[in-house]
């Protein structure tokens, strides 16, 4: 009995102290994720799947006295329905078998021992701050260069595992220019590298490729795919979009080493800075990386509520770490987000003056204008000018207009003889003498290209042609226009269709590029009628398709009657340097 004795007392004896010197259970690490995989679908957050009335996502709930007893009894596994349910062998059972669940041995030991440990609760540990932890022990010291070393070498040897062997040197530098840079070494690094001998010869590596450009270029990469960044709008025609200066802020950032709290600031919120400097404001291009669209048959309104949402989404992804648009819908199931405080952080989002539609161009307003480095220093010299500039053309707009009065109350007749344009700087399509050739001064001007084609008056006796279906004329002496130069467009027209829907062209002057090839895009422009109001359309020769459509039913082309409809435009490549006038008034 004896022998028995001892064995059964040395038994005992070693199973406490093997206990003792287990760490308490972790709650978040150990726990949390067994219930969230076997538990929470019936007895969670969702209040649609929820059975029993029973919640163990919340700490409250789990301990709640129940008619059965509470589901988790802190320091009693024994008394606690959660443990009875889980080691029962009958249909009581949890999980049940229709759940296709099943705990494993060592998930029931470690919520057993959770439970008699005191059930401790705690926060999700991205929740919690961060706070420094004490390296632990390790039994290998030498293999030691760092705090972080202990961390790695503690868990390898708790899983009975050594460390790999140091790399050789061609490998590390090869790992380390991926690492730092996404670039492999060039030849010549590596032999420097591997010819090295120095005690900090890895150091001046990393130090070199830190402070290399490419560093900069590589880490953006993350960040611009975490920002949504594209160089097209992300949908329908998916054109090309002028982003690249804030995607340049954000290596240049990198590769300045911006603290983080001004990178947040300026990205998030750089225009409400005070003073911001142009830098900043490009900084903000993060809310402008969103996929937008100009889809026709979209609701406006929904278009930009999508846009808010997916800036709220991606601010809470970015700088949270939490998936906010589950909260679209309903209250967040595991995070701390409510649907009303998700609403609340759009509604920030709304007030821009973005349109809701891009337009399919590239610069879709609102923008700034970014002037290239080189040409900085002139940009500001010029900005510091216009205060003076405009205060001397107000002045000579204020003597204009008194010396205009004078002239006018003297009903003084003046012949203005010097013109404002070099003759080479107009094409007018004015006839002498009309047929298949329309002529003036003895030299061919234009050619009809119409199956028919007849003599018509136009007002004040001017000569015009009526053109038959499908007709037109064609000039090879129209003098071309670019689009960075301004220029004016007037027409003289009369049309007889009695249905006004539709698209009819008056003028146009267009060179179709080579659609195999990005660098020959179309170019020119095209005046038309669209549904009864004029239009003109002006592609660039940087591919840019932008145009201006006049609004107004009372200003609508009439049928049977002649109308003059002239477009000027400033040569900025803005749709709002696009000015149209019918009749001689200026349209909205």
């Amino acid at each position: 009995m004896r022998p028995i004795l001892s064995f059964c007392l040395f038994t005992v004896f070693a199973s406490t102290a093997a206990a003792a010197e287990a760490p308490p259970v972790d709650f978040q690490n150990e726990i949390r994720p067994i219930l969230s995989d076997n538990c929470f679908h019936c007895h969670g957050p969702d209040a649609d799947t929820r059975m029993a009335g029973l919640r163990l996502d919340e700490h409250d709930a789990a301990i709640a006295e129940r008619p059965n007893g509470a589901a988790i009894v802190p320091g009693d596994s024994a008394a606690s329905l959660l443990h009875k349910r889980i080691t029962a062998t009958d249909a009581l059972k949890m999980p049940p078998e229709y759940s296709h669940k099943k705990l494993e041995p060592k998930q029931i030991e470690l919520l057993t021992r959770w439970i008699d440990e005191g059930a401790k609760w705690s926060e999700q540990w991205a929740f919690v701050a961060p706070k420094p932890h004490e390296p632990p022990h390790v039994q290998n010291e030498s293999w030691v260069r760092n705090p972080i070393d202990n961390f790695i070498l503690a868990k390898l040897e708790g899983e009975g595992l050594s460390p790999a062997k140091e790399a050789d040197r061609r490998s590390l530098i090869r790992r380390v220019s991926f690492d730092l840079t996404g670039l492999p070494p060039e030849p010549a690094d590596v032999e420097a590298f591997v010819a090295d001998k120095s005690p900090d010869a890895y150091e001046k590596v990393v130090d070199r490729l830190l402070a290399s450009p490419a560093w900069g270029e590589h880490r953006a990469r993350y960040w611009l795919d975490a920002a949504r960044y594209a160089d097209t709008h992300g949908l329908h025609i998916d054109n090309y979009r002028e982003m690249w200066p804030y995607r340049d802020w954000v290596i240049e950032a990198f590769n300045q080493n911006m603290p983080f709290d001004e990178f947040t600031v300026e990205q998030i919120a750089g225009d409400l800075l005070p003073n911001p400097t142009p830098s900043q404001l490009i900084a903000t291009g993060f809310h402008r990386c969103n996929i937008t669209t100009n889809e026709g048959g979209v609701i406006p309104e929904e278009v930009a509520a999508i846009y808010a949402k997916d800036r709220a989404d991606t601010t809470g992804a970015v700088w949270l770490g939490l998936t906010v648009g589950c909260a679209t819908c309903h209250d967040h199931k595991f995070d701390p987000i409510k649907q009303k405080d998700f609403y609340a952080l759009t509604a920030f989002f709304r007030n821009t003056e973005q349109k809701p539609l891009d337009g399919n161009i590239y610069d879709t307003p609102p923008v700034m204008i970014v002037p290239s480095d080189q040409d900085r220093p002139r940009w500001d010299g010029l900005r510091s000018d216009l205060p003076a500039a405009h205060a001397k053309l107000d002045a000579i707009r204020a003597e204009s207009d008194k010396e205009v009065g004078k002239w006018l109350k003297s009903r003084e007749r003046r012949d203005i003889t010097a013109g404002r344009f070099d003759d080479s700087e107009v094409y007018s399509l004015d006839w002498t003498k009309q047929g298949p050739e329309l002529a003036r001064d003895g030299k061919t001007i234009a050619t009809a290209r119409s199956e028919q084609s007849t003599t018509a008056k136009a007002p004040e006796g001017l000569p015009a042609l009526e053109l038959g279906k499908k007709g037109y004329i064609e000039s090879a002496d129209a003098r071309p226009v670019a689009s960075d130069k301004p220029f004016t467009l007037a027409i003289r027209f009369r049309s007889d269709k009695e249905d006004m829907d539709g698209t009819q062209v008056l003028a146009s002057q267009t060179q179709f590029g080579n659609d195999d090839d990005e660098d020959s895009p179309d170019l020119g422009w095209r005046l038309e009628i669209d549904d009864g109001l004029p239009r003109l359309f002006l592609i660039s020769d940087q591919g840019q398709d932008f145009g201006m459509r006049a609004t107004g039913d009372e200003r609508a082309i009439k049928t049977g009657e002649w109308h003059h409809v002239a477009v000027t435009y400033d040569g900025l490549r803005q749709r709002e340097g696009i000015t149209l006038y019918m009749d001689g008034e200026q349209l909205p």
